[in-house]
């Protein structure tokens, strides 16, 4: 029987490979700026308060938002020609090899120490592990959940084209709702056509700041995770 609170080499390849999906659908793939601050959004402004207040269900999303953005951070540096990746600090390995906390983590995050990013998701899936065991719940099927919400932030452009019509400037409009809607939290949205097809349809995703910023949740398409078959009994 598979041990709910950790994650398979199978099971970490799959979701792996979504995350990196999602990311290349998005366009930030290679938005080291924007991952690294997505780092520390989701890490240390977003999972740490949630441990801290004992907040079972924002422990979840944080742990699974953490797993998401650090994929990303992984993959791109690693992603690099073998020249430009940076050199390990095994130094650092050693020290924590068994330190299963979220200080290596966060020192890594608040200094963009590149050194030790080759074995960052080491980190990030441990700490997960020890998460999932503390507040009871299913860590494969948690960051499964969130990764099936995530890709309905891309929205379907045949349904934006009902939407608003075939008006010409239809991208726009979208965008500008897409910014109404969030009541403040998303500036200067931008929606761009992607040629990533879906159910054979375009996608049209939305980030903020003129394309340059963080994907952005469309309110009338988004779907948020929902947790309740990732929740265990206490045996």
């Amino acid at each position: 029987m598979t041990n709910p609170f950790t994650l398979t080499k199978e099971q970490y390849q799959e979701l792996y490979q979504e995350v990196l999906l999602f990311a290349k659908i998005g366009g930030v793939v290679n938005d080291e700026g924007g991952i690294w601050k997505m780092c520390h959004e989701e890490f240390v402004n977003e999972l740490l308060p949630a441990i801290e207040a004992e907040d079972r269900i924002k422990v979840i999303d944080g742990v699974c938002d953490s797993f998401v953005v650090f994929t990303q951070l992984h993959h791109h540096f690693l992603s690099k020609p073998s020249w430009e990746q940076p050199q390990p600090d095994c130094g650092a390995i050693t020290a924590y090899t068994y330190s299963i906390d979220s200080v290596v983590i966060e020192s890594a995050i608040k200094t963009k120490y590149e050194r030790l990013v080759p074995f960052i998701m080491e980190y990030v899936v441990g700490y997960g592990e020890y998460l999932a065991q503390d507040f009871n719940f299913n860590l494969y099927k948690a960051i499964k959940e969130v990764n099936r919400s995530n890709m309905t932030k891309f929205v379907s452009q045949m349904s934006l084209i009902e939407r608003y019509g075939f008006a010409a400037d239809w991208t726009q409009l979208a965008a500008e709702e897409c910014e109404e809607l969030s009541n403040g939290k998303y500036k200067n949205v931008w929606a761009k056509c992607n040629s990533y097809r879906t159910n054979e349809l375009n996608v049209v995703i939305f980030r903020e700041n003129f394309g340059k910023g963080k994907i952005c949740k469309p309110a009338w398409a988004f779907k948020e995770p929902d947790f309740t078959h990732c929740l265990l009994e206490k045996s």
